[in-house]
C-alpha cells in the first residue's frame, strides 16, 4: 500500500497532519516540507474552490505527503470530484448514521464494492495511469468519518461496522452544539461522549482521531495518551495569528 495515512489508520500508528484554509500553495509546500504525513483542505469551513484543492494536491505531489479533503458535506458530487483531483483521503462531516458512512464509503469506491464512475482525471494523470489507478484507488483511499453530533455518539456501535470505513475523526466543537454545550469541553456530557467515542472505535480496532487547533506539547501528549492516533495539528491562520503577534510582542507592539 503506497498511501501511507490509510496504512497508518489500518495499523492503528499515529499520524500527523496539518489543516489548510488559506488556498495557496506555498502554504502546502511549506507543511509538506516540514514533515507533516499529510495535509487536509479544509473545503466545509475554508473559502478554497475546487481549483485551487487541485493545485495543492498537484504541489504535496513533489513531497512525501498524502492530500487529504475535508468535504463541505456527505455528498456524492464532491465526493466524486474531490477523487478525481487527486485526494487520497477523504474527511466525511457529519456522519450520524451506518447509513450515511455506508452512502459515503459506496459512492468513493469503484464497483462492486461502490459505484464510483470510471474517467480520465487528474488522479489517473488524465488516463494515462488509468488502468493501474482504478486496480489500486479502492485499497488506496483512506475514508475518515467525521463525528460530530450527538446523534453519532448514538450510533456509533453501527458506525465503526461499514465495510470500508478506515477511521474517526472527532468534531468536538459541532458535537458540543448538538449537546446544547457549546464549546463547554469539560462539561460531563462532552466528557462521556468523548470517552464512548474512544472505547467505541478502540472495541471495534478503528483509528480515531483529533484536531488540535492549538498545539502545544502538553495537549499533544494527552491526546496521543487518550489513544488518538490521526491527529492534526494546528492550521494555517492560526499557525500565522500566533507567530505573527510573538514577533510583534518581542518588540513591545502587544496587541489584543
Amino acid at each position: 500500500m503506497k498511501n501511507k495515512l490509510r496504512k497508518s489508520l489500518l495499523d492503528n500508528e499515529i499520524t500527523l497532519g496539518a489543516w489548510m484554509q488559506i488556498g495557496h500553495c506555498g502554504i502546502a509546500e511549506v507543511f509538506a516540507r516540514a514533515g507533516f504525513d499529510w495535509v487536509c483542505v479544509d473545503l466545509e469551513h475554508g473559502a478554497i474552490d475546487l481549483e485551487t484543492m487541485t493545485d495543492i494536491f498537484r504541489t504535496l505531489d513533489a513531497f512525501d505527503c498524502v492530500p487529504v479533503a475535508r468535504l463541505p458535506l456527505n455528498d456524492p458530487v464532491w465526493i466524486h470530484r474531490s477523487l478525481d483531483a487527486g485526494a487520497r483521503g477523504l474527511i466525511i462531516p457529519m456522519v450520524n448514521s451506518a447509513q450515511e458512512a455506508d452512502a459515503a464509503v459506496t459512492e468513493a469506491k469503484y464497483p462492486p464494492r461502490g459505484r464510483r464512475g470510471y474517467g480520465y482525471s487528474r488522479a489517473n494523470m488524465h488516463g494515462m495511469d488509468f488502468e493501474s489507478y482504478i486496480q489500486s484507488a479502492n485499497d488506496e483511499i483512506a475514508m475518515i468519518m467525521q463525528i460530530e453530533h450527538k446523534d453519532a455518539i448514538a450510533n456509533l456501535e453501527e458506525i465503526v461496522k461499514v465495510d470500508g470505513v478506515d477511521g474517526l475523526f472527532i468534531g468536538p466543537l459541532d458535537l458540543s452544539g448538538s449537546m446544547g454545550i457549546t464549546g463547554q469541553m469539560q462539561h460531563p456530557d462532552m466528557v462521556a461522549a468523548l470517552a464512548r467515542y474512544r472505547k467505541v472505535a478502540e472495541n471495534a480496532g478503528l483509528s480515531y482521531g483529533m484536531h488540535i487547533v492549538r498545539p502545544d506539547e502538553q495537549n499533544i501528549k494527552s491526546n496521543v495518551a487518550d489513544g488518538y492516533t490521526m491527529i492534526a495539528l494546528g492550521l494555517d491562520n492560526v499557525f500565522i495569528d500566533e507567530s505573527s503577534k510573538a514577533a510583534l510582542n518581542a518588540v513591545g507592539r502587544k496587541r489584543d
